[in-house]
């Protein structure tokens, strides 16, 4: 057994263990931690934009809508003016990397920003809305 063991590259086994074992076991794990840092980071991101809709769109009904909704002004292509405008306040008010961060993430970006003014909105209906 003594000979056995005088007879094996030590250098050798450490960096086949190494390079088999724990190497892609580190690899694994450090891929999942990154994977779990960009979802945060897209979380706070998130949050960030829902915050400007509500924002923009509270704005945007206070100087624009309240005025003439319920008028012969208030048509499709005055509404369809009113998103696009809420849209623009909210994307002015996202730093550059938030908003790269949120367009890299969602491929349907625009379609997501539509889906949360619609929601800021019922919301704001209903009384839910409170602009932090």
């Amino acid at each position: 057994m003594n000979e056995v063991l005088k007879g094996i590259d030590w250098n050798q086994l450490i960096n086949t263990i190494w390079t088999v074992v724990l190497l892609p076991i580190i690899t694994y794990i450090g891929m999942q931690i990154n994977d779990y840092a960009k979802a945060k980071k897209i979380d706070k991101y998130t949050d960030i934009l829902y915050r400007n809709v509500s924002n923009a769109v509270k704005d945007v009904f206070e100087t624009v809508v309240k005025d003439i909704k319920g008028t012969d002004e208030w048509t499709y292509e005055k509404q369809e003016e009113v998103k696009n405008l809420a849209k623009a306040k909210a994307i002015s008010a996202l730093s550059t990397s938030v908003y790269q961060g949120l367009k890299a993430a969602n491929s349907d970006f625009d379609e997501y920003l539509d889906s949360l003014i619609g929601t800021a909105l019922y919301e704001m209906k209903d009384g839910y809305l409170y602009i932090r």
